[in-house]
């Protein structure tokens, strides 16, 4: 039988009440340290191996296991597929091949994904990680829609569920957080600082990056580990995402010494192109647009 989308279904059968749902099914519960519990009573080995055949190709599986997964679809957004087919694609593998040499000689690492959305991304990032004999044991996720309160809550406790009830299976432990402020207190609480930190086309942490996002980043992350982030910026006309087709890469790394976040890459994703492009020192980003 045909898998449908619950995004794509008729209004009329009431969106929130379906995603609230199907995250039933998966029998999520979030602990009070943020650990997911979360179960697939539909996962079965041939789903698995038809969604990691489809990420090895470069494609995307849509199964009862993987159907509430997303990624921002946002109109004139230059992260997203529709204007940049290849941004996320070729900034996924940059992280991987920078997560997999941080990691080195590591027996265990983890790593937070901040404004995580609807977990596409890091599906395919945490997938394409263990391939790579990375050792991820642990991923914090971070997004204000987990909170009970919000909107979009109930879309991605449903996502949640499928990402947590999938990598279970790979002995991977997930956790959910509603604010930066409580996952640093929990990683910090629990002595487990993450490695990696992602921030994938979230405009609004990336205007509040020097006041709020690096100066806990420089708190919890493992010394020499990386930040990453993908983003939109505005086009040629300034103030406007108007013309602006190009998605924006860079790393950062928490120098041992300084203890001090410092530019490692920056990189530019023009669209049909693999992957991005290095930038010059003297070459600046445009500022960070919205949708």
């Amino acid at each position: 039988m045909a898998v449908q989308d619950p995004r794509k279904l008729p209004g009329s059968m009431g969106l929130e009440s379906l995603f609230r749902g199907r995250a039933k099914e998966y029998s999520l519960d979030i602990a009070g340290d943020g650990y997911v519990i979360a179960c697939d009573p539909d996962a079965s080995e041939e789903h698995r191996a038809k969604v990691r055949q489809a990420l090895s190709a470069g494609s995307w599986h849509a199964c009862r296991s993987t159907d509430c997964l997303g990624e921002c679809t946002a109109s004139g957004c230059s992260c997203s597929r529709s204007i940049n087919p290849t941004a996320r694609d070729g900034f996924r593998r940059h992280v991987v091949q920078r997560f997999a040499e941080v990691a080195a000689g590591k027996d265990e690492v983890s790593y937070a994904s901040l404004g995580c959305g609807l977990l596409r991304f890091d599906f395919e990032l945490l997938e394409a990680l263990l391939a790579a004999q990375v050792p991820v044991t642990a991923v914090h996720l971070v997004d204000p829609q987990y909170d009970g309160d919000a909107k979009g809550n109930d879309q991605h406790r449903a996502a949640l569920g499928q990402f947590a009830a999938w990598f279970v299976e790979r002995n991977v432990d997930i956790y959910a957080h509603i604010s930066m402020e409580k996952f640093a207190f929990h990683v910090r609480q629990a002595q487990a600082l993450p490695l990696v930190v992602l921030q994938v086309d979230c405009s609004e942490l990336t205007w509040i990056f020097d006041s709020q996002v690096q100066p806990m980043l420089e708190e919890v992350l493992f010394y020499g580990g990386l930040f990453c982030a993908l983003t939109a910026r505005e086009g040629a006309a300034q103030g406007t995402s108007s013309g602006a087709t190009d998605a924006w890469g860079e790393v950062w790394r928490l120098v041992p010494e300084s203890g001090r976040l410092r530019t490692v890459s920056r990189l530019r994703f023009r669209p049909g192109e693999p992957e991005g492009r290095l930038l010059d020192e003297d070459e600046r980003m445009p500022p960070a647009v919205g949708h």
